[in-house]
């Protein structure tokens, strides 16, 4: 069977998840899962859910409408780790097992695909059962290894930095680890001048000044802080920040009453991240940790350059002085002198936007992915 002809004929596919929270994976899982539906392929997604999360719920019906399938597991969903919830989490990892199983007999999958390592487990019983191999996807640098973590036939790193780690780390050899970049939908959502403008002064956003923006989930493994306390060097400059997210809140505001920057700094609950990308006229991740954020290729992808901290996947998605900009992670002064300079000198964003598009559009592309993607699923048959 050919590439295409394999492309072309209807698979059954299961995705192992432990749950479905509102971020970057489970973003990513569903993009896949959409495409290939889009293909005439049949994706199911075994899970613990969403765990009730409003912004989660609102993902998963949009991807229960593009023809993804669902079937609930009783996987753990605590976030506190104490001792007791570490045995919660055992007996519930042990109980799902009979349960999963069940299922994957019943639905006779054609590829089995774990977006979370600690549910391999599961694939790995069906393995020693039936033979059947299964493939496993690495979003994150340094997920503990433990009992219920198993090596996969195939091993999908989607950085540079967790393709290493996968060999030095997990024991994978090169041929079982395929590297394949997250890729982003061109929405062609770019708005005029004239809607950009009536969109800030609807959000009042000033209309005058360069906005920085910033999209994703509050806290410190994101970088917030970093970025508060480089943007109040900058106060006094012609500048605004969005940030666009949902988590810590408090200790946001916290922040920003701290560095006295509450004029500079609109705050808005996430919701669909277009409007916001619109907007601003540079993008920052700040991050301390990441595996190969979605947000800046979707902020490209809008003609928006990108200011990243320089960890994982940071130099495959920036070229430096042409489409963006990299800075130390955790380095206030550093990133402080960025913004200056944009503040000061923002006539080249338009041209770093337009290379911003151009790059992403030719090495991240949704469709990209998915092709890689299948091809590694063609080796596991």
């Amino acid at each position: 069977m050919s590439e295409l002809e394999y492309d072309l004929a209807s698979m059954k596919i299961v995705f192992l998840a432990r749950y479905l929270p509102a971020e970057g994976s489970t973003t990513h899982m569903y993009a896949v899962a959409k495409n290939l539906c889009k293909r005439g392929h049949q994706i199911y997604i075994l899970s613990r859910g969403t765990g009730g999360d409003p912004n989660a719920n609102l993902l998963y019906e949009n991807a229960k409408a593009h023809g993804v399938r669902f079937v609930k597991l009783p996987f753990p969903l605590y976030s506190k780790i104490s001792f007791f919830t570490r045995c919660q989490q055992l007996i519930a990892y042990i109980y799902s097992i009979p349960i999963a199983l069940f299922q994957l007999y019943r639905l006779k999958p054609d590829v089995i695909h774990a977006h979370y390592p600690v549910t391999t487990y599961v694939a790995a019983i069906y393995r020693y059962l039936t033979g059947k191999q299964f493939i496993v996807t690495h979003h994150n640098m340094n997920i503990p290894k433990h009992i219920f973590n198993r090596k996969g036939d195939y091993a999908i790193a989607i950085s540079r930095e967790l393709e290493t780690s996968l060999r030095t780390t997990y024991g994978y050899n090169k041929d079982e680890i395929k590297l394949i970049f997250n890729g982003v939908k061109d929405h062609n959502m770019v708005l005029d001048a004239a809607s950009v403008l009536n969109l800030k002064e609807t959000n009042g956003i000033p209309t005058d000044a360069v906005i920085f923006g910033f999209v994703g989930t509050i806290g410190t493994r994101k970088g917030v802080d970093v970025l508060i306390e480089a943007f109040a060097q900058c106060k006094h400059r012609n500048l605004h920040l969005i940030i666009l997210g949902d988590g810590n809140v408090d200790w946001l505001k916290d922040l920003i009453s701290k560095y006295k920057v509450q004029q500079q700094i609109t705050l808005i609950p996430f919701r669909d991240p277009m409007e916001v990308y619109n907007m601003i006229d540079v993008l920052i991740l700040p991050s301390r940790v990441e595996g190969f954020p979605l947000v800046p290729l979707e902020a490209m992808m809008m003609k928006k350059p990108v200011i990243r901290s320089n960890i994982e996947g940071a130099e495959d998605q920036i070229i430096e002085g042409e489409n963006g900009y990299l800075f130390d992670s955790e380095n206030i002064m550093q990133l402080a002198s960025i913004i200056d300079n944009i503040a000061m000198h923002p006539e080249k964003l338009k041209t770093y936007g337009e290379n911003a598009y151009n790059y992403v559009s030719r090495n991240f592309s949704e469709d990209l992915m998915v092709d890689q993607t299948l091809q590694v699923y063609h080796l596991a048959q």
